[in-house]
């Protein structure tokens, strides 16, 4: 793991992913993400069950 970035993203649900995708589309490269489990696997994950499914 690198020992230091100029961004640090803590946290891999919805809002982390997303940050780190909008700023390496901005071209920032020196960005690190943290994360203890999986990728969307904390509250991100529970919270995916109170998403409505509508249907036309």
């Amino acid at each position: 793991m690198a020992e230091r970035a100029r961004i640090v993203i803590i946290g891999g649900g919805i809002a982390g992913v997303s940050a780190l995708y909008h700023l390496a589309k901005m071209g920032c490269t020196d960005v690190l993400l943290l994360e203890r489990d999986e990728l969307s696997s904390g509250s991100t994950w529970h919270a995916a069950g109170n998403v409505p499914t509508y249907s036309g």
